[in-house]
């Protein structure tokens, strides 16, 4: 007996019909998979631009934002619960394995922004002895303490009477009155600079204190005398002639000259109001926005001026919620840049082939053309014979809250 071979028991059998099956493509070759890639990056651009013509995307950055947030609003008397735990719950989130904070993404725990981590969630309600707090105090103390943190950091403490206001630098408001050509003028200083130096002078001339219901002793390791500015320095070298001249300005501020002082603040409070942008904010960014909040705040305005009351609002504008696994939270922006980003899409658009004359680029150049700056700043007391034309990083003709600032 033979056995049939699978090919032999066909035999007999009418022919198979062909097969209509298609074969398997073929894998996509590096140079396909380029293409794929840049025609969906070029789709993704085309769905994120705005009607208008513009682009803008979210700006990630440290919990800095959002402690000095809560701090100012707890400063001013208009803190709420609601806003207070969605702050709360996101900055928990981001605190490091080793109990810190970091400055980007990714990044190692930095002293400063851990401080003012747990000084907010102290505020929050978190207590002291909690898990999350105990690794924190523990980052802090064991990176220098309290005492090595930042100068603003410090400022933010001493409002509230965590810090001394004698143990910081002090800044006269009369150097609003120096000449352009005298040296620390604040002209000297770029655009967010000026704008946070000329109310800082208001807020360290009058060193107000708001107290808290709790203290920092958990941050302390006592070693005052290791903060940079407290080592003493050769009176020859830059450091020495810094610790010198805050030592004068200190005894200064003691026993000013009174009409002077009092003039450089009137001063210094029109300088500030004549900067302040449509949108409420000054210089486009937190740091200046915050602080002549602070110092309008101090010199007697309300919250109901209408200078205050558009900064507020502004600073509302930059606040951006999310639906997380855990609740809400809330996180501010340091900043809106939609003219820097629609000017990185058109790039990104024209390096990856699309045509100059292409309806989304045309319309983005179109948007761009009509941000531009054609009357002078501050940056003109350096350059006065410079005509305008340059462009912000931010917009005032967006539907989101952003501002316009002169060119630098």
């Amino acid at each position: 007996m033979t056995r049939t071979s699978p090919v032999d028991s066909t035999a007999g059998s009418p022919p198979a019909a062909p097969s209509t099956a298609c074969p398997p493509a073929a894998p996509a070759t590096g140079s396909q998979r380029a293409a794929q890639t840049l025609a969906a990056a070029v789709a993704n651009l085309r769905e994120r631009q705005d009607p208008q013509g513009w682009w803008k995307g979210d700006l990630d950055t440290n919990v800095t934002m959002d402690a000095e947030d809560l701090l100012l609003r707890e400063f001013l008397g208009i803190r709420r619960a609601g806003e207070t735990e969605e702050a709360a719950r996101w900055i928990r989130s981001q605190q490091r394995e080793d109990g810190g904070w970091a400055v980007y993404h990714g990044g190692p725990g930095d002293l400063s922004t851990t401080v003012e981590a747990w000084v907010a969630l102290r505020l929050a309600g978190d207590a002291a002895d909690a898990a999350h707090l105990v690794r924190a105090a523990e980052f802090v103390r064991g990176n220098g303490g309290l005492e090595r943190s930042r100068v603003f950091t410090r400022i933010w403490l001493a409002m509230f009477g965590l810090w001394s206001w004698d143990d910081l630098p002090h800044l006269p408001p009369e150097l609003i009155y120096f000449p352009k050509w005298f040296p620390f003028n604040v002209y000297d200083w770029g655009c967010w600079a000026r704008q946070t130096i000329v109310p800082l002078t208001i807020v360290c001339t009058l060193c107000p204190v708001r107290p808290l219901p709790f203290g920092v002793d958990e941050l302390r390791t006592g070693t005052a005398a290791l903060r940079p500015e407290a080592a003493p320095a050769p009176p020859w070298t830059w450091a020495g002639l810094f610790q010198r001249t805050d030592r004068v300005l200190h005894a200064y501020s003691r026993r000013p000259v009174r009409p002077l002082r009092q003039a450089a603040m009137r001063r210094a409070a029109e300088w500030i109001l004549a900067r302040q942008e449509a949108d409420g904010c000054w210089g486009g960014i937190q740091p200046p926005w915050v602080y002549s909040v602070l110092a309008l705040h101090l010199l007697g305005y309300s919250l109901d001026h209408p200078s205050l009351r558009v900064a507020i609002a502004g600073l509302d504008g930059f606040i951006l919620r999310e639906n997380t696994p855990d609740g809400w939270v809330r996180r501010l922006e340091a900043c809106q840049s939609p003219v820097w980003d629609t000017c990185l899409a058109v790039t990104a658009l024209l390096d990856a082939g699309v045509p100059a004359d292409d309806p989304a680029v045309a319309q983005a150049g179109d948007w761009l053309l009509g941000e531009e700056i054609r009357v002078p700043g501050d940056w003109s007391v350096r350059r006065p014979g410079l005509a305008p034309g340059g462009g912000p990083s931010s917009s005032t003709t967006t539907p989101i809250r952003t501002p316009t600032t002169p060119p630098r």
